[in-house]
């Protein structure tokens, strides 16, 4: 990765998302946040990341955190024509527009709702600026919902005049991060790149496919564990009971690392962000079983087991398995795969933490489609 690819962020948060592209050797030149409070904190928490990181793309300058200078809105034309001014023809545009219009436990007003238009948004800005590539996630309810449905179709068929586009709904948990949050993924290479690639022997074939993968033109992130699922995970125990250790047995070595107890390995008090959590006011915390996630709300994580989709609405957070309280921003910063280097800052409020963590992609799950997206690239820019 020694040279750089450049790209914009649209609709960028915390910044998980970048934060994974930039870690193969993505260049974000502009993230585009409207939203104080996340801007505070993708400036923070990716300045101190990229300071501490041992990753040589960090440590030899190749890749740089550029601080969002002022909180932009997307939908506004100044903002759109900047872009368009600034980086038509850009390598790539990365974004994950907010999906709670979409979300299936969320308001379901679809494009109606003033963050369900923000798709087209995020349209109207590619077709302008023109870049080789786009990666795009929402919520699954956008595909799988029959309400939504159409709205993804008829994005992808305005997308589909230009770029070649690759689609699916891809789980964190199947990457081995900690989570069941299944998310519509979806990525677009101009046409011009593909037929090039094509043309020197690339394939453009779905998997599975008998030759080796990296002769396609583009494929989604191995799946490692895809039958996570399908394992005979412990039920619910009482609340701080003794482990069951035939419950515990039953779960082979090879999925530890969807559990909870080991995603929170090593956490204690001088732990950035350890300490922050809100206080414990209901009963429930002591009462909600260990594993008992079928609630809307004061679902408790299992030690033994991976965490539900982390959806931290209307303050509420997770409990934690084993003592009564809900989770610190932290462990929710794990399990959403986010490296202990990128810190929050303490001046922006529990509320914005948890919502901002709550909208993220997880990294780990961005890194890994970072690189396939980075091979196609390069095998492209090797014929220029």
């Amino acid at each position: 990765m020694k040279n750089k690819i450049n790209i914009i962020s649209l609709f960028s948060g915390g910044g998980f998302l970048d934060l994974g592209f930039m870690n193969q050797g993505f260049q974000v030149n502009e993230a585009v946040e409207f939203h104080q409070p996340f801007v505070d904190s993708y400036n923070y928490g990716l300045n101190n990341y990229v300071k501490k990181s041992q990753k040589e793309v960090y440590k030899k300058r190749i890749i740089t955190h550029n601080k969002i200078e002022t909180s932009l809105d997307a939908t506004n034309k100044n903002t759109q024509k900047k872009l368009i001014d600034d980086y038509r023809d850009i390598a790539g545009i990365i974004g994950g527009p907010p999906c709670q219009d979409f979300s299936v436990g969320g308001k379901n007003a679809g494009v109606e709702g003033h963050r369900g238009k923000l798709i087209y948004t995020y349209r109207d800005i590619v077709n302008q600026v023109n870049p080789l590539f786009i990666f795009f996630e929402n919520v699954a309810g956008l595909y799988r919902t029959k309400h939504h449905q159409s709205e993804f179709f008829n994005l992808k068929n305005e997308l589909e005049k230009k770029y070649t586009l690759w689609f699916d709904i891809i789980n964190a948990l199947d990457y081995g991060i900690p989570q069941d949050r299944p998310r519509l993924a979806l990525v677009g290479f101009r046409k011009d790149v593909i037929q090039k690639l094509i043309d020197n022997g690339f394939k453009y074939l779905s998997e599975p496919y008998e030759g080796h993968l990296n002769e396609l033109v583009f494929k989604w992130p191995q799946r490692k564990y895809a039958k996570a699922r399908q394992v005979l995970w412990p039920r619910k125990w009482d609340f701080q009971s003794e482990i069951n250790e035939d419950e515990v047995k039953r779960i082979p070595q090879f999925y530890s690392s969807l559990l909870i107890k080991n995603a929170f390995s090593g956490l204690d008090n001088s732990t950035p962000n350890q300490l922050e959590c809100f206080n414990p006011y209901s009963k429930k915390f002591s009462t909600v079983a260990e594993g008992d996630t079928s609630r809307k709300s004061f679902k408790r994580l299992h030690r033994y087991r991976y965490s539900p989709t982390v959806a931290y609405g209307n303050n509420e957070v997770h409990l934690h398995p084993t003592e009564p309280r809900r989770l610190s921003v932290r462990e929710a910063l794990r399990i959403q795969s986010v490296p202990d280097n990128y810190i929050l800052p303490k001046e922006v409020s529990l509320t914005d933490k948890f919502k901002l963590i709550s909208n993220g992609v997880p990294t780990r799950k961005a890194e890994l489609i970072a690189q396939e997206i980075r091979r196609t690239l390069e095998n492209y820019f090797s014929l220029a």
